[in-house]
């Protein structure tokens, strides 16, 4: 049993290096690569879209207390005229306002939150990058080319005579001639 277990095992490793050549790996890393960049690249417009979102909360807080402060003077002029009429709609409108505000607030801090946890991804997504670049390039650099592989020959290389080979073929015809004689 432990036999036909090792033999389907080898068997197995044969088909996997098999499948492995077939892949090209160097074509599967950069397809790897170009989806990490580009997955990084959709986190960062996300993460500018989210900043705009963030600026607007910020821009409509300061617009809803402006309208605060102005509603405040307003509420003070119609308690001095004795107009409770008009003083109970500009309560009503600061209500409104206050609870705008609060909704802003709540806004805000979502869209804060989102983003902290945005950044902090982008960070592990940009130095996990960076560590499959540096391990692509290693990859790069050690490659073996398969002597077998047809990109592997270079017809100009091997039809390149040199000097030191007509030498050595040479020596080896005279040597087998003085043998013969």
């Amino acid at each position: 049993m432990t036999i036909l277990f090792r033999m389907a095992r080898l068997l197995r490793a044969d088909i996997h290096a098999l499948l492995d050549r077939f892949e090209a790996p160097d074509l599967i890393l950069s397809q790897a690569l170009r989806e990490m960049e580009q997955a990084l690249d959709r986190d960062r417009q996300e993460l500018a879209r989210l900043e705009r979102e963030s600026r607007w909360f910020a821009e409509r807080e300061a617009e809803l207390q402006r309208l605060a402060r102005d509603e405040e003077g307003a509420l003070t002029d119609c308690l001095v005229a004795g107009q409770d009429d008009l003083a109970r709609s500009v309560i009503r409108r600061r209500l409104e306002r206050e609870r705008q505000a609060e909704s802003v607030r709540r806004g805000a801090a979502g869209i804060a939150e989102t983003r902290a946890g945005l950044e902090r991804e982008i960070a592990a997504r940009s130095g996990r990058l960076a560590e499959l670049r540096a391990q692509a390039a290693l990859h790069e650099e050690t490659q073996v080319e398969d002597p077998m592989h047809p990109r592997a020959f270079d017809l100009d290389a091997v039809s390149v005579v040199r000097d030191a080979d007509v030498e050595i073929a040479l020596l080896r015809a005279k040597r087998a001639r003085e043998s013969r004689s």
